[in-house]
């Protein structure tokens, strides 16, 4: 007998131990992506809302610096926005997605026809207030003549 008459142990395949550590390998690859994935789309959300909420409050103050100096706000109702960042007042419903504040500040001389507006949008609106989150943006705006 030739050694072509028996196959060698090398020519039957994978042994078991090969093809359970293979199955392992590619079970923990599939499950890092899945966790990845979760974390992506949470890391899109939240920057979709604060996406939303930047161009919320970036229109307020466009409103805003329209005012004439004797119709320009001293203080501001907070109001509050759907998802499609449509006003809905000043009363909190449960189309709610955005809560609006602003505070208008005077700083002192030499410039008293500035002022100061600090912004905070919190989101979502209906949630308690330790389960929202905060987005701040303040911006130094002239009194118009």
């Amino acid at each position: 007998m030739n050694g072509l008459d028996h196959p060698r142990a090398s020519d039957h395949g994978f042994s078991l131990i090969e093809v359970v550590l293979a199955i392992g390998i590619v079970s923990f690859a599939v499950l890092s992506i899945f966790g990845l994935l979760a974390v992506a789309t949470d890391t899109n959300k939240r920057a979709r809302d604060e996406h939303s909420a930047a161009q919320l409050v970036d229109n307020e103050f466009e409103r805003i610096r329209s005012l004439s100096s004797a119709t320009f706000p001293v203080t501001y109702v907070t109001r509050y926005y759907d998802a499609s960042l449509n006003d809905l007042g000043t009363t909190l419903n449960s189309a709610a997605v955005y809560q609006l504040q602003i505070v208008i500040l005077t700083p002192a001389a030499p410039a008293p026809a500035d002022r100061i507006l600090n912004a905070e949008v919190r989101y979502p609106a209906n949630a308690v207030l330790a389960n929202q989150n905060v987005v701040r943006i303040p911006t130094l705006m002239n009194l118009p003549p």
